[in-house]
C-alpha cells in the first residue's frame, strides 16, 4: 500500500507542476501579447506621421503663462510695499501708537 501512496504523490505533483506551468504560461502570454500590441500600436502611430509630442506646444505656453503671471504678482508685491510705512516711520509720526499720547512701550 505504500508504494501505492507514493505513486499517487508522483502522479499528484507532476500533474500540479505541468498545470501550474500552463497557467502561468497561458497567463504570460496574454500579458507579453498585450505588451507586444502597446507597442505595435505606438509604432503605427509614429509611422503615420503623428505630431511629436515634443513639438506640442502645451508646456511651453504654460510656462509663459506662469512667468506672465509672476512677473505680475512681484509687480504688485512692490507697489504695496512703496505704499507701506515701516514701524520707525509711524513711531516718528504717530508717537508710540497709544491713544493717550505717552510714550512708553509696553
Amino acid at each position: 500500500m505504500s508504494w501505492y501512496q507514493s505513486l499517487i504523490s508522483i502522479i499528484s505533483a507532476v500533474l500540479g507542476g505541468f498545470i501550474g506551468g500552463w497557467v502561468v504560461a497561458y497567463r504570460m502570454g496574454r500579458w507579453r501579447q498585450s505588451v507586444e500590441d502597446r507597442i505595435e500600436r505606438v509604432q503605427n502611430r509614429l509611422s503615420s506621421g503623428d505630431q511629436a509630442l515634443s513639438d506640442v506646444p502645451v508646456i511651453s505656453t504654460r510656462l509663459d503663462v506662469l512667468f506672465d503671471e509672476l512677473h505680475a504678482l512681484r509687480k504688485e508685491i512692490r507697489q504695496a510695499r512703496s505704499e507701506s510705512v515701516t514701524h520707525e516711520e509711524c513711531d516718528r509720526r504717530h508717537g508710540s501708537g497709544s491713544a493717550d499720547g505717552d510714550n512708553d512701550r509696553s
